[in-house]
């Protein structure tokens, strides 16, 4: 009883601050790349911990009352970031996808030409609408993007969804991308919480058999750079060319969504152009990958950017198995072997949420969007697993292998970190198996379990300091976290 009554007086202390806190723009300034090149900060230095939600269907199929319950939801529970796309080509939830130019809620088409077949570069704009009065397509995404910014949470929009409007269906060329991009960038280029997403469930760049062994060949990294050139052109009226280093690509914030294939984030295309502040991963049903995608980011130099896990295995999605097979501790996994690995945020999923459409088929299993909010992964990430991370500074966690002997893997994966004041070291047990520790921490150090799944407390026998010692959860625990704090 008393842990449970801690859980829940830490859930109602973490939902007040998330009501009553000042949005973080105003308190801290704009975001940025941290001066170490592995998280992101804003101008004060203060570090920006990136706990995003995954809504890509949010702005083409729900009307102004769905997104405020949306995003109120979203906002007590902890999430800082929701991701979602401004031009989304509707699919899943058990339904047939939509055309490309799809209208949304309202009727509203965001671009001219019939339904089949946009025009991108003509974004269909009615004159006399307003964000709560929409008549157009576009009054709508005010809406949105207004409702984000009043409950203090960060829109990380795509400006399409790659994988069918571009690498699919070609609906956009370079010119017609550049075109886009400035519309959007002088339409929202003065708002405080956008984060721009290239890409979309996509690789920029392919030649080769997929996984059907079909062959395919493109390379669409020309479009996305257009973009991105006609983003800055929006928000800031000036022009630099996307491997130009130009103080105005600091106006802006972008990274690249690619699609669930390792190692195919967009390290492998675009780490060195001007325009990418920080590279994106995504592991789709591929829960395995996670910490080497994300440590390969990490690893990286010329220069060094943050990583930002965009995309994983959705809570109680399917993928071909049984409904549930994507449970909470398989969502927990992802999250802290996105941070054990040196990442800068992560992004959690429902399958019933994202396409937010029908309640049939793999991601599904019969539940709404509305009835998958409360499902326990969602707690686990944006409430329990954000406040271990900041209590533990999470933005000096470097990736250690020395404080554990045996990694393992798979399931049973452990993985390390200490931080760079050399004060903490923690372990992440994927499951419940022992694994030899050592305290390198240079004093004697006082220990704990900390559980993911409720945030229950265990207390360790310390660690003095160059002991070595083989230790497993507590009896029945799902995962854990073993925290070495130097003793004072």
């Amino acid at each position: 009883m008393k842990s449970y009554c801690s859980f829940i007086l830490l859930i109602l202390l973490v939902f007040t601050d998330n009501l009553t806190a000042q949005p973080a723009w105003e308190n801290h300034g704009k975001l940025e790349v941290a001066e170490n090149g592995h998280y992101i900060c804003h101008e004060d230095n203060t570090p920006f911990l990136w706990i995003g939600d995954t809504g890509w269907g949010m702005i083409q199929q729900l009307t102004r009352q769905e997104v405020d319950q949306y995003l109120d939801h979203r906002q007590n529970l902890g999430f800082t970031i929701i991701q979602t796309v401004a031009h989304w080509s509707p699919h899943g939830g058990g339904m047939r996808r939509s055309p490309d130019n799809a209208p949304n809620a309202y009727g509203h088409r965001p671009f001219s030409g019939d339904e089949k077949s946009p025009n991108t570069s003509e974004p269909l704009v009615t004159p006399g609408g307003s964000p709560e009065s929409p008549n157009d397509y576009w009054d709508h995404v005010d809406y949105v993007v207004h409702a984000a910014r009043k409950r203090g949470l960060y829109l990380a929009l795509l400006p399409c969804w790659g994988s069918e409007l571009i690498t699919g269906n070609n609906e956009y060329t370079a010119d017609e991308a550049k075109s886009y991009g400035t519309f959007l960038g002088k339409r929202y280029g003065k708002e405080p919480h956008i984060i721009w997403v290239m890409g979309g469930d996509t690789k920029a760049q392919f030649k080769g058999y997929d996984k059907n062994q079909k062959y395919s060949e493109y390379d669409h990294r020309g479009v996305y750079r257009a973009m991105a050139e006609g983003l800055l052109n929006g928000v800031t009226g000036k022009s630099a060319k996307w491997n130009e280093s130009n103080k105005a690509w600091d106006e802006l914030l972008i990274t690249y969504h690619p699609n669930g294939d390792y190692p195919y984030g967009s390290s492998q295309w675009f780490h060195k152009d001007a325009w990418l502040d920080a590279n994106g991963v995504e592991v789709w049903k591929e829960v395995q990958d996670v910490y080497r995608a994300m440590i390969d980011d990490y690893q990286l130099t010329d220069p060094v950017k943050p990583s930002l896990f965009l995309e994983g295995s959705y809570e109680y999605g399917t993928y071909r198995h049984e409904c549930g097979w994507v449970t909470p501790v398989m969502v927990r996994r992802q999250l802290y072997h996105t941070f054990f690995a040196g990442g800068a945020g992560h992004t959690y999923g429902a399958g019933p949420i994202w396409a937010m459409r029908g309640n049939e088929g793999d991601y599904n299993c019969g539940y709404t969007w509305q009835q998958a909010l409360d499902f326990p992964g969602a707690i686990q990430v944006a409430t329990i697993a954000k406040k271990f991370l900041l209590d533990h500074k999470w933005h000096e966690w470097v990736p250690n292998g020395n404080v554990i002997s045996g990694t393992g893997q798979g399931e049973g994966l452990k993985t390390a970190v200490t931080t760079l004041s050399g004060d903490i070291a923690l372990v992440y047990f994927s499951n419940n198996s022992s694994t030899r520790v050592k305290n390198i921490l240079g004093k004697d150090a006082e220990a704990y379990w900390f559980y993911p799944r409720d945030g229950q407390i265990d207390s360790v026998e310390k660690f003095s300091y160059n002991e070595s010692r083989t230790v497993a959860p507590p009896s029945r625990w799902e995962d854990a976290i073993l925290v070495m704090k130097v003793m004072k």
